[in-house]
């Protein structure tokens, strides 16, 4: 159950939004939201090994800021459909939250400081 409401939540994202919008939105002229949008964006999206890096590559090419791919990279990389609905039958919802949650700031952080090395 919730594999289909998580897989739907990932699709509608990526067919409603180009990746024009998108890279719009996670540009390098919006630093302060782009980095925690990225993040958010990434969570619901399923990123593997193999298709992460292209993905990213593909956002970065078209304008998307470092800070905030490297977001999008941590939540994608962290959480999954597939993981949250797991972790929701093993564990309870404060839990998950939690874990997301960590994911999340860490990602945020992480983005924002990477404009001092990057």
């Amino acid at each position: 159950m919730f594999f289909v409401a998580f897989a739907g939540i990932g699709h509608l994202l990526i067919r409603i939004f180009p990746t024009g919008v998108i890279t719009g939105l996670l540009g390098s002229g919006n630093p302060i939201w782009s980095v925690p949008l990225a993040a958010v964006l990434g969570i619901p999206v399923y990123l593997n090994t193999d298709g992460s890096l292209p993905l990213v590559a593909s956002f970065m090419q078209g304008g998307t800021a470092a800070g905030a791919a490297i977001a999008f990279l941590i939540t994608g990389a962290g959480t999954s459909i597939a993981a949250i609905s797991g972790m929701l039958v093993i564990a309870r919802w404060r839990v998950v939250a939690l874990v997301i949650a960590t994911l999340f700031v860490t990602a945020v952080a992480t983005g924002w400081l990477s404009a001092l090395w990057l």
